[in-house]
């Protein structure tokens, strides 16, 4: 049995979630009659509301903070494009708005990040594909306020978060890969990030599964922005090691196409010469010649089902968060069989 939320005493009292609160911060409104039912609910399950619970009926600013990454120009990136999309069209139909911010070293510095909610400016947090180095935010575990992860989690945290099965996503793409038959497959890694970590192990060890040894599997680090010009050099410094290889991997589609770009500079066919594959199936994979094969991560909806959490959370709806969006192989030109 998981903690009793206000949502479970409004549904054994038989009232809305407003009068719960209501009843909470003593509002003369309510009768006795439901008073006393609801505050004999309150003690039968030593209920403990947290702060947003209580304010829920006042004090609520109706916006919500969206945090990105200090990225090189993180707006214009599809990626957080589609999840802050996502986000705000379900904030937008709850009648909430959004206060964008970049973790930048000024947001950290003066824990913004903290301030924006003991002043009430934001009833909660949504922090999308934060970074190993962010440990500032496990503030959070303790706090009372309202925060969830999108698209990265700490490993044995108690942030709350929801976020693509990156592992799940790295043994679709290494079935389909050696599927194909390819037994050396060079891998570009993201590596500030535990989703990112857990798709490179993940891979490496569905590729040992399948019968590849780890040299046959090298890797790359793909940078910090996963940019495709990181890519582009991650490639490179592959492709020159390795130049057996028959097959990239990157651990987004804009690696992806950055290794593209370095293989058809090299004269490099794809996929006869090598297969190229990605992840997350952004716009522009579908645009690319050949078409890019890739990992579907449906951003968007990631991004809705954060907000639905988010509102959850600071409803007292949900005690909790931890959950992992599914994903689906999408097929393109860009992988191929092996050459022999």
């Amino acid at each position: 049995m998981g903690k009793t939320t206000i949502k479970d005493i409004a549904k054994e009292c038989g009232v809305s979630l407003s009068t719960v609160s209501l009843v909470l911060n003593n509002n003369p409104r309510i009768s006795d009659k439901t008073r006393n039912r609801v505050l004999a609910s309150v003690r039968k399950h030593s209920y403990q509301p947290n702060a947003h619970a209580r304010g829920l009926a006042s004090q609520m600013s109706h916006s919500l903070s969206v945090v990105v990454p200090n990225l090189n120009h993180v707006f214009a990136d599809i990626y957080f494009g589609e999840i802050v999309s996502g986000i705000y069209d379900h904030a937008t139909q709850q009648g909430y708005k959004l206060l964008l911010d970049i973790a930048n070293e000024q947001f950290v510095k003066s824990e913004e990040y903290i301030n924006l909610l003991k002043a009430r400016r934001a009833d909660g947090m949504l922090f999308i594909a934060s970074s190993i180095e962010d440990e500032y935010l496990r503030v959070f575990e303790k706090s009372p306020y309202a925060f969830l992860l999108v698209n990265h989690y700490f490993p044995g945290s108690k942030l709350n978060y929801i976020a693509v099965d990156y592992k799940d996503s790295a043994r679709l793409a290494a079935d389909h890969l050696t599927g194909f038959g390819h037994r050396a497959i060079g891998m570009i890694a993201g590596m500030n990030t535990y989703t990112g970590l857990d798709f490179r192990d993940a891979f490496i060890a569905r590729c040992r599964e399948k019968g590849l040894s780890e040299r046959n599997v090298p890797w790359a680090p793909g940078g910090k922005d996963w940019s495709q010009e990181e890519g582009y050099e991650a490639a490179r410094s592959l492709v020159e090691k390795n130049p057996n290889l028959t097959a990239i991997m990157a651990g987004n589609d804009r690696m992806a196409i950055g290794a593209m770009r370095y293989l058809h500079t090299r004269g490099l066919r794809i996929p006869e010469d090598v297969s190229v594959m990605g992840v997350d199936d952004i716009s522009q994979a579908s645009f690319t010649t050949p078409g890019l094969t890739t990992v579907r991560h449906n951003l968007y909806q990631l991004g809705k089902q954060a907000c639905e959490r988010m509102l959850a959370l600071f409803r007292d709806e949900i005690s909790e968060c931890r959950e992992t969006l599914s994903s689906m192989l999408v097929v393109r030109e860009s992988t191929g069989p092996a050459k022999r």
